[in-house]
């Protein structure tokens, strides 16, 4: 998936990549929880993001939700 980028990836091609806005990027780059923020350096006004660091932090939070998106996850109980 990210093969197709440089060492170094822009919020906009993070985005494109991911399939996400932007804005959910940048909000990823600035969380102020330090376990979900994103990896990435703010370079002046723009944030560049390591493919390398990016590719680990996809394999670490990958799926963290599947619990409540899977569809064999038991319905009705919290």
């Amino acid at each position: 998936m990210l093969h197709a980028y440089g060492q170094m990836l822009s919020v906009t091609e993070v985005a494109r990549a991911l399939n996400l806005e932007e804005r959910n990027v940048r909000n990823l780059l600035t969380s102020s929880d330090p376990t979900m923020r994103m990896p990435g350096v703010k370079i002046g006004k723009s944030w560049r993001i390591a493919r390398d660091q990016l590719r680990t932090y996809l394999l670490v939070h990958h799926n963290e939700d599947a619990t409540l998106t899977s569809p064999t996850a038991q319905r009705g109980t919290l």
